[in-house]
């Protein structure tokens, strides 16, 4: 690592904490500039702005999550288990990682338009990918044919329910229950046909 690298670097954790710990919309350039040790100017140097800094940290996370599913399609698992390996650590990825979780919630809330787009375009990606999955699926047969934007944006939104929904009134669920689940309704169906 250069040292460009390590002041970005210094400059992106920076932003990162503040981010986790203030929210997007209350922090600062100069809080980031002071927070990582350098001056203001440098930060301009790497960054246009702050929504700048933003999307790229943004880029860094949907990257690593990139990297992640080329790992998980070289596993040649069964659609449904490479469909929970999938989505399941994505979701868990989104709510523990402080700086997403936050930004999230921001976009959420207060909708705050620089969060709302960088969450659009996290969820764009993983629903992309899903759908992209389920058409592979339906050519090879493996599914039903279906409109694969809706079953994916289903799919997602079932397995947040159950991972983070859930709980707020129930028990909460853990990743082998939360997959039984999904998978009886995907993989089974609910209703039992009849002679």
């Amino acid at each position: 690592m250069d040292s460009k690298d390590i002041k970005r670097k210094k400059i992106a954790d920076a932003a990162k904490e503040l981010f986790a710990d203030f929210g997007y919309k209350s922090v600062s350039m100069d809080q980031i500039a002071q927070k990582a040790g350098v001056a203001k100017g440098t930060l301009y140097l790497y960054y246009k702005d702050k929504n700048d800094l933003l999307f790229k940290l943004a880029e860094e996370l949907l990257d690593s999550f990139k990297l992640f599913i080329q790992s998980v399609e070289e596993k040649h698992l069964q659609l449904i288990q490479e469909l929970h390996e999938i989505i399941y650590n994505f979701l868990m990825y989104r709510h523990n990682q402080k700086f997403l979780y936050r930004i999230a919630r921001e976009a959420e809330e207060l909708k705050t338009p620089s969060a709302c787009r960088v969450i659009e375009a996290i969820d764009k990606e993983i629903t992309g990918y899903i759908e992209q999955r389920l058409n592979t699926a339906m050519k090879e047969g493996l599914i039903k044919k279906c409109d694969t934007s809706i079953l994916a944006f289903v799919i997602i939104k079932v397995y947040s329910a159950l991972a983070f929904e859930w709980e707020e009134k129930h028990p909460p669920l853990n990743e082998r229950q939360i997959a039984e689940s999904v998978s009886l309704f995907l993989k089974d169906g609910l209703i039992i046909e009849q002679c």
